[in-house]
């Protein structure tokens, strides 16, 4: 039997699967047009670093 942990974690990439599956990643007008405001606000916290990358999933 799957543990609580595993549960979610498969929901959730069963989930993403098919989001990403069924719509067109950077479409114009879609959610996923363009990064999530809250990620983006965070980014001066980082300034002061070297190298950045950032994956707004």
């Amino acid at each position: 039997m799957m543990d609580r942990v595993d549960y979610i974690r498969a929901a959730e990439k069963k989930y993403h699967d098919a989001c990403y599956k069924n719509n067109i990643l950077f479409e114009s007008g879609s959610w996923l047009h363009k990064p999530v405001k809250t990620v983006i606000d965070l980014l001066e916290y980082f300034n002061d670093y070297p190298y950045l990358k950032v994956l707004d999933y």
